[in-house]
Formats: C-alpha cells, sequence, structure tokens
C-alpha cells in the first residue's frame, strides 16, 4: 500500500532529501549560535547536486551537521524520520526557547524515498561533532544496510542513488530543474544544480508587505496561476494566532472557469518553512474563495505519510477560518476604498460571494458577506448598484423590512404585481435576476435589524391604488366569498392551498402569496425531472394561496360567467391561476397550459358561451 501511494508521485523524493539536508543545515547553524565546538567551522553552508548520465545516479550533498554512527543506525532506512523531531525536543529542552524550530524535516517520507526512484543508495556522513570518523553506508532497500569508516570524508552529508531503470529521467539536468523550482524553490539555502543555483532563498511571502514591488507580485501571481493577466488584488499578511503564518493571496483580473472537472487546477499552495508541501490545497479556503491564487506558508502543518498527500486537519481548518475572515475584511475596505474598482469585481466574482452566504455555518460571517453584496435598485437607473447599507441609509423612517424582487430582468421586475403594491407605497424594492441572490437573501433573513423580505410576500396596509375604482365596480363581500369558494372547488384541493378576496392592490386579477416562496422555487428546481410534476403539485397545494382583486374588470365578468358559462368559466379560472403562477416564477411546465389556451381561443373566434366539443 505504501509503495503503491508514494510511487504515484515519486519525484517528492528530490523535495525530501533536499529538505533533509536543508534540516542538516540549520542543525549546525543553531549548534553554532548555542556556541557549540564544531568540526569545519569556516565550511560555507550549500546543498549540491551532481548528476552522471553514464552512471544513471544523482548526488545530493550538504555541508551541515552531518551524522554518528548511532545517527545512522536510528534514521536511515527508517520511514517518516529523518531526526529533526528529536533534534527539536532535545534543542528546546535544553533552550527553553523554540531556536531549534526552524527546521523542515518533522515531517514527510524523509530519507527512505530515495529507494522510490533508486536500486541502491550510498550515504558518505561526517557528524559536525569534534573527532567524528567518516562513515559510509551502503543499501539496496531490501536486504538490510552496511556501515563502514572512511577517511576523506568532509563534515555533512552525501547521498548518491543509483536510479532505477524507469527513473532515468532524474539524471537529466532540466528534469531536476523542473522538481526543484516546484517542490523546493524557497528552501533557506542556495541549492546548486551543476555549480549553477536554482532556488530562490527570500520567498516575498516571508518579507514585509512594503518591501515588495508590484512587479515581483506580477512574477509570482502568473507563476501560481499560469495565467498572463495582473491580480486585481493583493492582499499579504502575516499572523501568529490562531495560526502561525505568513499569507500572500491574489484576486484574478477575470473570473476562471470553475467546475468539478477543473476543481484540482484551482487551491492555494501550502508551504511549510519555505518548502512547498502541496501545490494547490483547495482546503485551505471554502468553496466560495477557490477562485483566489497565492500562497500561505505555516510553521504549524502536521502531515501524514506523505506532504503531497495532505490530509483534512484542525490546522487546516484553522487557517481556512483566518484566511477567510481576512479576506472578507480586506474586500469590505476594497469597496470603500475604491467603488467603481470593488463594482468591477463584484460584476465578475458577486457569484462566488452569493456561494459563500448561502454555504456559510456562521451567522457573522454572513452577515459580514452581506456587506458585499450588490444591486440593482428601484431607486436607481438601470445597471447602477447598491449595496444593502445604502439601502438602509434612505429607507422610510419607519420602515422594518428591506425589500427585495426576483425577477429575470428588471423590465420584468417593473411590471411585476408585486412591486406595484410596494412602489404605491413608496418603497424601494432591490431587484435581483439570478437565483443565486434569491437565496441569498432568503438565508440571511435580517440586516441591521432591518428583516430581509420578498416583495412576493410583503404584507402591506390598504392603501389607494393609482388605478383604483369606485365601490360601485367592485364584488360586494358575498360574490366575493362566492366566487372565491367556486374557484378553490374548480382548482381542486390538490392545486391550492387556498382562494381568497385580497386586500392587496395591483392592477392585476389575481397573484398568489406564497410563504418560504424562496424554498418553494429551490424545491422545484432540485427535484428529478421523473419527480418534478409530482412535487410541484405536492408543494403547491401545501402552500400557495390564490389572492383574488375584487375590483379587476376580469374577476368581476367572471363572477358573472361562472354562473352562465361555467365550463369557460372553469378555464378562465385556471387560466388566471397559472397567470399568477407566472408573475411568481412558479410555474415549470408553461406547455401544459398550450391545450387550455387553444380552447379559450377558439371559443373567443367563434364567439361562443361554450367551449368546442
Amino acid at each position: 500500500w505504501y509503495q503503491r501511494r508514494v510511487r504515484a508521485e515519486r519525484e517528492v523524493f528530490l523535495r525530501e532529501l533536499v529538505s533533509n539536508a536543508a534540516d542538516a543545515l540549520e542543525k549546525l547553524r543553531y549548534r553554532q549560535v548555542v556556541g557549540d565546538e564544531i568540526e569545519s567551522p569556516d565550511l560555507e553552508p550549500s546543498i549540491q547536486i551532481s548528476l552522471s548520465d553514464s552512471l544513471k545516479s544523482i548526488t545530493i550533498e550538504d555541508t551541515g551537521i552531518g551524522m554518528t554512527r548511532d545517527e545512522l543506525i536510528a534514521n536511515l532506512g527508517t520511514i517518516a524520520r529523518s531526526g529533526s523531531k528529536e533534534f527539536v525536543k532535545k534543542s528546546q529542552v535544553e533552550s527553553g526557547d523554540n531556536k531549534g524550530s526552524n527546521i523542515i524535516g518533522q515531517f514527510g517520507v524523509g530519507f527512505y524515498s530515495a529507494f522510490m526512484v533508486g536500486h541502491h543508495v550510498t550515504v558518505m556522513t561526517r557528524s559536525a561533532v569534534p573527532g567524528s570518523p567518516g562513515l559510509v553506508w551502503n543499501s539496496n532497500g531490501a536486504d538490510g544496510y552496511e556501515i563502514a569508516e572512511a577517511v576523506g570524508i568532509p563534515r555533512g552529508t552525501r547521498i548518491v542513488i543509483q536510479l532505477r531503470e524507469d527513473a532515468e529521467e532524474f539524471c537529466r539536468k532540466d528534469r531536476i530543474r523542473e522538481v526543484l523550482q516546484k517542490h523546493s524553490n524557497f528552501v533557506g539555502f542556495p541549492v546548486m544544480l551543476e555549480g549553477a543555483q536554482v532556488n530562490t532563498v527570500d520567498p516575498l511571502w516571508v518579507r514585509k508587505a512594503g518591501d515588495v514591488t508590484d512587479e515581483e507580485h506580477v512574477e509570482l501571481y502568473q507563476s501560481l496561476s499560469a495565467r498572463r493577466d495582473s491580480p486585481m488584488y493583493t492582499m499579504q499578511f502575516a499572523v501568529d494566532t490562531p495560526v502561525s503564518i505568513k499569507c500572500v493571496l491574489y484576486v484574478p483580473e477575470f473570473m476562471p472557469q470553475i467546475d468539478i472537472s477543473s476543481m484540482g487546477n484551482f487551491g492555494i499552495s501550502l508551504y511549510s518553512r519555505k518548502v512547498m508541501v502541496q501545490a494547490r490545497n483547495p482546503k485551505l479556503v471554502p468553496e466560495w474563495l477557490l477562485f483566489l491564487q497565492g500562497v500561505v506558508d505555516s510553521e504549524d502543518v502536521p502531515l501524514n505519510l506523505s506532504r503531497e498527500l495532505l490530509q483534512e486537519s484542525v490546522i487546516i481548518n484553522k487557517i481556512k477560518s483566518v484566511i477567510t475572515a481576512k479576506m472578507i475584511s480586506y474586500l469590505n475596505r476594497q469597496s470603500k476604498r475604491d467603488p467603481i474598482k470593488f463594482e468591477k469585481f463584484y460584476r465578475e466574482f458577486g457569484r462566488f460571494i452569493r456561494i459563500g452566504m448561502v454555504t456559510t455555518e456562521s451567522t457573522g460571517e454572513r452577515e459580514d458577506l452581506a456587506k458585499l453584496l450588490r444591486f440593482e435598485s428601484t431607486a436607481e437607473e438601470s445597471g447602477v448598484l447598491v449595496s444593502l447599507d445604502q439601502y438602509i441609509e434612505r429607507a422610510k423612517e419607519d420602515q422594518k423590512q428591506v425589500y427585495y424582487l426576483c425577477a429575470p430582468s428588471r423590465e420584468v421586475a417593473l411590471s411585476s404585481p408585486y412591486y406595484e403594491s410596494l412602489s404605491d407605497a413608496g418603497y424601494e424594492v432591490l431587484l435581483t435576476y439570478n437565483k443565486e441572490d434569491d437565496v441569498a437573501m432568503f438565508r440571511l433573513e435580517s440586516y441591521k435589524d432591518k428583516k430581509i423580505c420578498s416583495a412576493e410576500n410583503a404584507n402591506l396596509p390598504t392603501t389607494k391604488s393609482r388605478d383604483s375604482t369606485s365601490t360601485v365596480d367592485k364584488l360586494s363581500d358575498k360574490d366575493g366569498k362566492d366566487l372565491a369558494t367556486w374557484m378553490r372547488d374548480i382548482l381542486g384541493r390538490e392545486t391550492v392551498k387556498e382562494v381568497k378576496i385580497t386586500d392587496r392592490q395591483h392592477s392585476q386579477p389575481a397573484v398568489v402569496s406564497v410563504k418560504n416562496l424562496t424554498t418553494l422555487r429551490h424545491y422545484l428546481d432540485m427535484a428529478p425531472p421523473e419527480q418534478k410534476e409530482a412535487s410541484y403539485k405536492y408543494l403547491l397545494h401545501d402552500n400557495v394561496t390564490l389572492e383574488l382583486n375584487p375590483s379587476h374588470p376580469i374577476i368581476r365578468e367572471l363572477s358573472e360567467l361562472r354562473e352562465g358559462s361555467p365550463d369557460i368559466a372553469g378555464l378562465v379560472a385556471a387560466q388566471l391561476f397559472d397567470n399568477a403562477l407566472i408573475n411568481a416564477n412558479l410555474v415549470h411546465d408553461p406547455r401544459r397550459m398550450v391545450p387550455r389556451i387553444n380552447q379559450l381561443l377558439d371559443s373567443l373566434l367563434k364567439g361562443r358561451k361554450e367551449p368546442a366539443e
């Protein structure tokens, strides 16, 4: 199982061995800092990699702390161990501080990874303890190992790997350079390949934000994203609690195409002490922030068998929480600092903000995200976006709701009977044109002590309509009640919960009111195709009330028609109900109306009171 897993990504052997070499140099530096006497103190710290095409071998050499015989026995050949955990424990006990914690070899498959690509490994080492002998360790990874003393070995460790036939790509210079720049580009010591340095010792995310140029940010962003645009926003920060991280994040100029098939191409790169752990870790951010590019570097990351196979952990969740909170706060600041630029961001990435509103389980996070939402408004021209804060600032003094209306377009919204009632009462209405906005507002529930209310559910007191008629043109209470009872029987109790005369003033003959309208729409959208019709009927009969306008000519005529031509009246009643459902965006299949409309047209064209047989 282990071999199958690590061989899938065997290039990590080089990252492991370079990391171990960096560990050895860090341990040596620590011993120098605490004043220990060491062998060859003037020897420069370095990591050298050399290749031999003729011998099919690769050599990794460092001038670090080296190993004694006991350390060779304890460390080499033991999976997931490079001696670093013991070193950290010992140094912290001795010094009472964390000076020894800046090493990266506490995790991973370690030295044993050499056998992922090699059929034989030779290790030549000499400890930094003065007077230590040189040692040679040999193994084929299967039949144990041999240790012998040798002369002429300098302080440090040299690892020579005789490559397997199927791993000879790793004696090519271009392949090794590619792997080093991918996994070990920011190791804290120079990494030399055939005499030329291939790494960047000082990554920009460990520097002060003010010391990093825009050009450097663009270069890193393009390297991470494989895109040629420049980032729209750049955020760099470092925190020590609740987890120690250094981070740089980029918002692309344009929204990438993210779907299930491409999820593996997104996520923030995870580093530990400047060594890459995972190129793209989607668990470091919530799904709604997957458009971000960037790097997070943490000394606190716990790892399992392989760095590349990092799984979810408490630390990862803490990092996610920090990044999420920082990004929301940053975007809120940007929205105030440069509203025009933020509007450009929102038009590109607003969908992700809405997804965050729906998916987050944190009420506080949802309220912070709500500050980023933008909508068209009936108080502004088409195309102008406003925030919830702007809406509240100019709301009526006694207004307790934030009204919004979900419609396919502004034109449809402004002709809606639900908007008409609010407009007559002088209320501003926010306009949403997609279902994500509708669900996001439903999930928000309230904002700054004002209830979020869809226009369909607005319960306004009766007011005089702009086109209101006199009581002479209104159905009497008795006629209205009789008509409502008749329509309830015609439509059927399996279709509508209730039919009643409405107090709502509008120019439509009828509207529907629905408790939890957004939820109903969502369930209808999510129902499987084969269950759509059954779900539709079940949800309507238990949730929908049809409200009749007693002043509308169609309703008055229908009241008379049901006495003389009940069949045609039944067709009209059914069509009125469907028309009201259309206004509420609750018709899932308009084709079922066609036969009824054809019957009505046939009767109209023939001038007959009854439908054609």
